[in-house]
């Protein structure tokens, strides 16, 4: 087991080898849990896969735009 110091502004600086071996250059999760706070890996998600979850849209029907004017309009 090894003790690590909080730094200011509660920062936890990991040892080197163990970012390297763990794969955390990308970034980590971190989880609060019943024995303390659990570390991980995070995955790294490209555009296409968070698009790839997005929410595909029904074919719109006949569009009201009766209230809508110039200002309304974005360019």
């Amino acid at each position: 087991m090894k003790t690590l110091v909080l730094e200011t502004g509660y920062k936890i600086k990991l040892p080197l080898d163990w970012v390297k071996e763990l794969g955390l250059e990308s970034g980590v999760v971190i989880e609060r849990t019943e024995d303390g706070i659990l570390i991980r890996p995070s995955t790294t998600r490209t555009w296409d896969n968070i698009y790839a979850e997005k929410l595909k849209m029904g074919t719109p029907s006949a569009l009201d735009l009766s209230e809508v004017s110039g200002d309304d309009l974005i360019f």
